[in-house]
């Protein structure tokens, strides 16, 4: 099996166990059932949708892998989210990405009315976002990798990527990418460090009447904002800027530290 396969099935297992049973997680494809044309995507890592009311279209006849490893086709109304997972993080792998997700455009054009008998498109609440295992030292100054964020973007909510492990950085340390507003003009803000140190910003860049630009955060808090920020993204209650949860915040070790002092 390859280290890709391997890697994908442990995100599908970890949210299998982390999100509401409602949740079901599968690889495999989104199908709608288009009027008067079908339309069915291109293999996909993770898919997440509602198990209790979406029917599983197709399901892969392996025996040898596990029920989170088979395809499935889902159909593309009872969606939640769709996540691409890369090994690293680098320009390459986020220009890869983006394009496969892109690959969902015909299935964002619209919405369905609401009570639409035959529903077509991934619901407007349908987040997309992207994964990478690790940001490699030999990458740190990648920065076109962050600035392709600046201009990422679909017809409906994207979270950004999330990076598991920064070469060099503590164990815990997670990144969260991801496209921003900035109120004036700027720099890139990179350090000597590259991308791999505390937080780091993409130059800005005009676009109408908006002024975009990209950041790159760590932090050994970012995989538990990541994990709820994605429940409430699932259940509609997701706020931009807010904490979605402090479950996984460690205030008690930070107390004990307060306390030492």
């Amino acid at each position: 099996m390859h280290h890709g396969d391997v890697g994908e099935a442990a995100v599908r297992n970890w949210l299998i166990a982390f999100l509401p049973k409602r949740y079901g997680v599968t690889a495999g494809y989104v199908r709608s059932q288009g009027v008067p044309d079908s339309f069915q995507s291109s293999h996909f890592d993770v898919i997440v949708y509602d198990q209790l009311e979406a029917p599983t279209l197709w399901t892969e006849e392996n025996r040898d892998k596990s029920q989170a490893g088979r395809a499935r086709i889902i159909p593309a109304e009872h969606v939640g989210a769709i996540i691409e997972v890369k090994s690293a993080f680098h320009r390459r792998s986020v220009g890869d990405a983006a394009a496969k997700l892109r690959e969902l455009t015909p299935l964002m054009t619209a919405e369905d009315a609401v009570g639409e008998r035959y529903p077509r498109f991934l619901p407007a609440t349908a987040v997309l976002a992207m994964l990478f295992f690790e940001l490699r030292a030999a990458d740190r100054n990648d920065v076109a990798a962050l600035d392709q964020f600046r201009e990422i973007s679909f017809n409906r909510p994207f979270y950004g990527g999330v990076i598991l492990r920064g070469e060099g950085l503590g164990q815990d340390d997670t990144g969260i990418v991801g496209p921003a507003i900035s109120d004036e003009p700027m720099e890139p803000l990179i350090t000597e460090r590259g991308l791999l140190w505390g937080t780091s910003l993409a130059g800005t860049i005009q676009k109408d009447s908006q002024l975009l630009t990209a950041i790159l955060m760590w932090s050994d808090t970012n995989f538990a904002r990541f994990a709820f920020d994605l429940l409430a993204l699932l259940k509609g209650t997701y706020i931009h800027g807010r904490v979605s949860s402090f479950h996984g915040l460690d205030f008690g070790a930070m107390m004990k530290d307060a306390g030492r002092s």
